[in-house]
């Protein structure tokens, strides 16, 4: 039985090594192959290649090809630059592949560097000139073209050489540490078996945990992991100009937390190898619950130095650690301490001792109790109560039990949840503070509850601070996420396009409403007890009898912290006549500011007994529980939000609305044409002008909407016909006319239409009939920006005649530019133009986007290979 004990939490079984060992070699394998071919192979292959070329001459080339591979793949698009080139050497021709430093048929998008060299070789194939290549004089046949080392390649490989690596190694040691201990248990004997301390032996090696019981060695691990991640993706973001800030501020916290990783590790290293090499002794050898145990602990010279003047201090504690949740939180349930007597050695070190009664329910070291690991400690402290030094496991073990009896464990954290404490009676002879009334000493409340007396009610208010620092920051997340995305504008709030966000957005708001307005009273009236929780979202009351009060009880209602730093939270609950519990307080901090709570509100209503008049008038509190006026409005915002738009466009008036500019008025197209408005919109589509200007003298409307809700003089517009537009004027249409019967229309005007299609001389006439050039559609897209669109070179040049800008960004819709907008088109015309007539092409919008990036969402690869040779 003895035996068995000692085993207790220190001799796996076979089956659970055997697991290890598995699962060990799976991680070696993957991540140390991992970290040498995604890492270390490429990191040193392209540094030694970089070496190399440094020696290699240059050689004059004819490029024969060039092009920019894509590959798709479930983390976006990838680019490959392909070339082949050949050149002579001694007479003897050669052909290459090679670009860069790495090897062909390697993709990626990392940076531009695959799509700035395809823009430059396929530039210099179109205009049939060579290129400069390095060729390697001892073997002609390896040449490059570009030697320098892409440096984002290069960090970006970082983390796989560093953290894949060190990982793998990690688990390669403990596949190794596994192996040799099953080998060592399945040559040992029996009695080698037992775990605990042996007299005379140094335990450092066996139970040593390091400072503050944690392994040095899991520190460097966790800040090389932390490190290698984080410093490598903040390289990246500084070393991109077009990373937006708020990113680069977001990753520069990582990095803060890596130095402080990296400081932490250090001060840990250096307090391990000040207590190297001390010595941890026990008598009895195995400590056993019930019984007295003398720890002893050799200090080394170094550490005898640093503690002299100390009165040192070993503390033998019980920590709980709960496996089952992240980063497995630990707290202390219990601990022993004493004054260490202190004797120096011969060596100049000292030898620390201090005995130790284990209580008789010590449950064994490495057990599980409760859902969690039982771990005995002994704890060097420096002063009485300060940090913790050293810490050494200690293998206690559990006294011998009667069959099939189970101790109860004392510390179950479980049964704190279901425990109902009463709440006793005040004792008016120990009452703190300033007297109260009828002489009774006044309770002591929290500091987050205020109580104000009044002539006809105690009344309790709590605190919501909590719930206002959270409503403060999520209404600051909200703002920030609204202004990086540009949602404010001159229409107001602009919701996320997609339904889950747009939800996610809603519920936000909701929780910022009931937050900002929630609270929570509690009053004691002659009538009874009230409990009020309402808020702007939602309002429920609680009433029952003031009898109820005194029998009150608390429960833990929730905790904060782990650990040391736990602090749990009760509430005050009553107790109705079916004994149904029904809580009167939100947490308060302790066990005894709610139980101070709870006397507090008994104390209440008796005074309020002790003034009871007979026969007077009482309304009686009615409990309920139902939505509140925000509830309702937010519901309304939301059923206006989604249906709103299509029914103000049932209703909209045909009114010019106020602008700075002449706005043209909003016509709705007709429920039925006439003969004449048919044969007008049969002319038009046709393109037959002898035919339109028939329709119209049949008395056809010449500001008629077609069924998609563009004017006659739009289409027409659009088209560049002039004749068409000639006889629509000189029919009395209207040259500023808005098209505003469809949401999903942009909301054009003729003019805008002519720009739109690139016909210079239709919207110079349209102008000399009085279409305005301050014309703007619902997305703020001018002249300039229709013109862009169209590559109408000309039109651009005229407007710049007629002083219209060239660079206005357009606010209702993403803050684009005309150059982003002939970007996105793949209009490198245009873009030349505005280049020479000093327009800045790398202008960016609110979300950080230049005209490459347009670019790119247009899948204009020219324009971008265009943009690309020109980036600075």
């Amino acid at each position: 039985m003895g035996q068995e004990g000692n085993n207790v939490g220190k001799t796996s079984s076979l089956g659970a090594r055997i697991g290890a060992l598995l699962f060990s070699a799976v991680f070696a394998l993957g991540f140390g192959l991992g970290g040498y071919y995604a890492g270390l192979k490429p990191l040193a292959h392209t540094l030694q290649m970089a070496l190399q070329v440094r020696s290699w001459h240059p050689v004059q080339a004819e490029l024969l090809s060039a092009e920019l591979k894509t590959h798709q793949g479930s983390e976006g698009p990838t680019y490959e630059v392909q070339a082949r080139y050949r050149y002579q050497v001694a007479g003897k021709a050669y052909e290459g592949t090679r670009v860069g430093l790495d090897a062909r048929g390697n993709s990626d998008n990392i940076d531009d560097w695959p799509r700035q060299w395809a823009g430059r070789l396929q530039s210099a194939q179109a205009r049939g000139q060579g290129i400069t290549v390095l060729v390697n004089p001892s073997d002609p046949s390896q040449s490059l073209i570009d030697p320098s080392i892409r440096w984002s390649l290069q960090i970006f490989r970082i983390p796989f050489a560093l953290v894949f690596t060190l990982v793998g190694l990690v688990a390669a040691w403990f596949f190794l540490h596994t192996l040799l201990g099953l080998v060592r248990a399945g040559g040992a004997s029996p009695e080698a078996g037992s775990g605990g301390l042996q007299p005379g032996s140094s335990p450092t090696s066996l139970f040593a945990k390091g400072a503050s019981g944690t392994s040095v060695g899991a520190i460097w691990f966790f800040t090389i992991f932390w490190c290698g991640i984080a410093f490598p993706m903040a390289a990246l973001l500084w070393t991109q100009s077009s990373a937006p800030w708020f990113a680069k501020a977001f990753i520069s916290l990582f990095v803060v937390i890596g130095l402080g990783l990296v400081a932490l590790s250090v001060r840990h290293t250096h307090m391990a190898w000040r207590y190297a090499g001390a010595e941890l002794t026990a008598l009895p050898t195995v400590p056993r619950a019930g019984h007295p145990v003398e720890m002893t602990l050799l200090l080394p010279e170094r550490a005898a130095a640093y503690q002299q003047g100390q009165q040192l201090q070993l503390r033998l504690a019980q920590y709980r650690v709960d496996e089952s949740s992240s980063g497995s939180p630990e707290r202390c349930v219990e601990s022993f301490s004493e004054t260490a007597r202190v004797q120096p050695t011969a060596d100049g070190g000292l030898r620390l001792t201090a005995r130790f009664d284990l209580p008789p329910d010590a449950p064994p070291h490495g057990a599980q109790r409760s859902g969690e690991r039982v771990d005995w400690r002994l704890e060097l402290l420096r002063t009485p109560g300060g940090d913790v030094e050293l810490t050494y496991d200690v293998p206690v073990q559990a006294a011998p039990q009667a069959f099939g009896h189970e101790q109860a464990d004392r510390f179950d954290r479980r049964a704190i949840w279901k425990k109902v404490t009463p709440i006793a009676p005040a004792d008016p002879a120990h009452g703190e503070g300033e007297a109260g009334v009828d002489g009774e000493g006044a309770l002591l409340l929290p500091a987050s509850v205020t109580l104000l007396e009044t002539p006809h009610a105690w009344q309790f208010e709590f605190s919501r601070r909590g719930w206002r620092w959270a409503a403060g920051l999520v209404l600051a997340g909200l703002v920030a996420e609204a202004f990086v995305n540009g949602r404010f504008g001159s229409g107001g709030i602009a919701l996320p396009p997609f339904f889950v966000a747009t939800g996610a957005w809603w519920l936000l708001v909701a929780f910022v409403l009931q937050a900002v307005t929630c609270r929570w009273t509690l009053s004691v009236r002659d009538e009874g007890i009230t409990v009020r929780r309402y808020s702007a979202l939602w309002s429920r009351a609680d009433a029952l009898p003031g009898q109820a009060s005194q029998s009150l009880v608390h429960k833990l209602l929730y905790s904060t912290g782990s650990g040391a730093s736990e602090t749990p939270y009760f509430a005050v609950y009553a107790r109705e006549r079916d004994g149904t519990l029904v809580r009167l307080t939100p947490g308060v901090s302790g066990e005894g500011a709610a139980t101070a709570l709870g006397q507090s509100i008994a104390r209440a209503w008796s005074h309020r007994r002790g003034h009871f008049s007979p026969g007077a008038q009482r309304p009686a509190r009615a409990a309920h529980s139902r939505p509140a006026w925000g509830l309702l409005l937010l519901a309304g915002a939301l059923a206006w939000w989604i249906w709103g738009p299509s029914l103000v466009g049932l209703v909209r008036p045909a009114l010019p609305g106020p602008s700075a500019a002449p706005v043209a008025a909003a016509v709705q197209p007709p429920a039925s044409y006439s003969a004449a408005d048919d044969a007008l919109l049969d002319a038009q589509d046709a393109g037959d002008a002898r035919a339109l200007g028939a329709a119209l003298a049949a008395g056809a409307n010449p500001n008629l909407l077609a069924p998609s809700g563009s004017s006659v003089l739009m289409l027409a517009a659009h088209r560049g016909q002039l004749e068409h537009i000639e006889l629509l004027l000189q029919a009395g249409a209207q040259p500023d006319l808005r098209q505003t019967h469809k949401d999903s229309e942009r909301g054009d005007t003729a003019l805008l239409r002519a720009f739109y299609g690139g016909h210079l001389a239709a919207a110079q006439r349209l102008v000399q009939a009085g279409a305005s050039l301050a014309a703007r559609n619902r997305w703020d897209w001018g002249p300039a920006h229709m013109a862009a669109q169209s590559g109408c070179v000309p039109c651009l040049q005229w407007l710049a005649e007629q002083g219209q800008p060239l660079d206005e960004p357009a606010p209702a819709s993403r803050g684009e530019t005309p150059a982003m907008l002939a970007a996105a088109k793949g209009r490198i015309q245009t873009l030349e133009w505005l280049e020479v007539r000093g327009v800045d092409l790398w202008r960016k919008d609110p979300h950080g986007k230049n005209a490459l990036d347009w670019a790119r969402f247009g899948k204009q690869q020219e324009a971008e290979h265009w943009l690309v040779q020109r980036q600075r």
